[in-house]
Formats: structure tokens, sequence, C-alpha cells
């Protein structure tokens, strides 16, 4: 009772506590998560929950295929050659298409995720609070099975109360060696600019509502041309683009920005809208325009305030010499 408590803010990076070290990463979810890994005597434990896949494509296919989207591939880089990993696990994928936007992984992805991972073993976690005990043995025996699929070596079960794991191993390869600090300083960050570019009004209304409250500057522009130069003259933090407006569409705003001789403008995220499902071609083809994520339309304000905290974060991150 006399312990003596701080809060620190976290982003994106690297901190120790005592002889631990723990890297911090952003998780895919409705409000801003972070998922941790932990180093300490020569183990690896990553804790990734509240996560939800950037993209299922390609649905059906095997475990141990490319990932689509690369922001799922990074995921996979966050989880590499842990010897326990921690992994949100709701649903099942035949279930996954009425729960879309929840914010949490079917079975079959976090199984995925381990193998590509190289990861050792996968504790499945955040179950469905309506399954009962026989239903998750069975999810985990279907877990178990499609990871002898991918003929990875990953032991996988169910976390249940209770449960203790002794971890032991050699180091695993990370990419946060050089990542700067992830405790924040507490000093409020200046106004970021976001560029929004929707020539409908309605959804317009919708964007600058959902973000007024965030502490941004935000810019419009109504067709790509606008875009471009509204982009070359303010270099925002973050372009929030529709992909269908007049003129200059989102993919050629994409790729002129890629283009652009400005360091600044070629790395700068740009979050594509569509009210059109994209299938596994369209999700590759915005991706080689140049886009760094998408959502779908109708938006909710919560989903699309925490995608933008999320990439204006990892732009100041950046800013400080991460990656």
């Amino acid at each position: 009772m006399s312990a003596s408590v701080r809060f620190r803010d976290l982003t994106e990076g690297v901190f120790e506590a005592g002889s631990i070290r723990v890297t911090s990463q952003y998780l895919h979810h409705p409000a801003l998560t972070l998922g941790y890994r932990i180093e300490a005597d020569g183990a690896t434990l990553v804790y990734a929950t509240d996560h939800e896949p950037h993209s299922l494509y390609p649905e059906g296919g095997r475990p141990g295929l490319e990932l689509v989207h690369r922001e799922d591939r990074r995921h996979v880089q966050f989880l590499e050659g842990a010897d326990l990993v921690i992994h949100d696990a709701q649903y099942v994928l035949d279930e996954f298409p009425e729960k879309v936007g929840w914010g949490h992984t079917p079975i079959e992805r976090a199984v995925d995720y381990a193998v590509l991972a190289g990861a050792r073993r996968l504790a499945l976690f955040h179950h469905d609070p309506d399954r009962e005990d026989e239903a998750l043995d069975r999810i985990s025996q279907r877990a178990r099975e499609r990871a002898d699929m991918a003929s990875h070596p990953l032991e996988v079960w169910a976390a249940a109360e209770g449960q203790s794991v002794e971890l032991s191993g050699e180091p695993a390869p990370q990419d946060s060696l050089d990542r700067p600090t992830a405790l924040l300083s507490g000093r409020l960050p200046p106004a970021s600019t976001v560029l929004i570019v929707e020539d409908d009004p309605d959804t317009l209304g919708i964007l600058t509502r959902a973000l007024e409250p965030e502490n941004l500057r935000l810019i419009v522009a109504e067709d790509g041309r606008s875009a471009l130069e509204a982009a070359r003259e303010e270099h925002p933090s973050l372009i929030v683009q529709e992909l269908n407006v007049p003129g200059v569409d989102g993919l050629g705003v994409c790729r002129s920005l890629r283009n652009d001789p400005d360091p600044r403008l070629r790395e700068v995220p740009i979050l594509i809208l569509t009210s059109s499902p994209l299938d596994e071609d369209g999700l590759l083809e915005i991706f080689k325009a140049g886009a760094t994520d998408f959502l779908h339309k109708p938006l909710k304000p919560t989903l699309l305030r925490s995608r933008v905290s999320g990439w204006l974060m990892r732009t100041r991150f950046s800013q400080r010499g991460g990656h």
C-alpha cells in the first residue's frame, strides 16, 4: 500500500524495466492499443491482444503464405522468433466477416502469424466470452492442425486462468536495437497537419467532426490536383485520401507523391478511404501505388481517430530517429 506509482505515456519504441527490455508496437484496434515484446534472461515473450488483421487475403490460403498488407508483415516481424506469443484469437475465420472492425483476430490468422514468425509456442487468448470450454478445446485442436499443415513445430493451446509457462532460450533476432525510447516526455507535441482529400460534403463533414477534437491542423482538398498542390505546399504529417476523387484519382495521387523529389512526400503516410470492397488484386494495386493503409466506408469515428492517431504517432516516432 505504500508503493509509489508513476504513469508514463508510451509510443512505439524501446524501454528498460530493470533487466527486462520491452519493445512496444501499435496494434490494429478501434482504440489505440500497443503490443509488447519482452526480452529477459535469453527468453522472448510477445503479448499482442486487441488486434485485428489488416487484411485477410488470401482468405482460403494455406498457412505460411506471404501476407499482402505490409502492416500484417510488420506484425509478423514483431513476433519473430519469440519463445511464447500470447495472441488475440477471439474468432474463427467463418465468424470473422460479421466481426470486422471489432479489433480481434481469427485463430487461423494467429497461427499463421506465429508460423511466419518462427515462434515456438502460441497461447490463444482473448476468447469469445460466449464460447464454452468444449468449444475452446475444438478450436485449439483446429489451431494445432493448421500449424501442422505448415510443417512448423509450433506448440498451440488455449490460455487458461492460473496457467504458468516457464521460458528459456537464446535472444531472438529483432529489429528494435536502434529504436528510440518509447517513453514520451509529457510535453504536448505541436499540432500535426492532416490533409483530407474528399469531394463528398457529407463524408467530409464526418471526417472533420471526428478529427476536430484531436489537436490537429486540418486542411481540405476536393480533387486530386488540389491535393498534390496542398501536399507540396503544406507538407502534411498524414494524408487521408478518398480513392475516387475528380481529376487525379487516389492512386494517381499516391504514385505522384511516391515519385516526388521531396523525401517528406515520398514517405508521408497515406490512408486511403473507399466505399468499394477491395479484393486481393485491389489491395495489391493500392499498396503498389504507394498507399500506406486503407479504411472502408461508412467510417466509424472511433476507428478513424485511432488509425489517424496511430499513424501520426509513428510519424513522430520516425522523426525521432526510428524506422
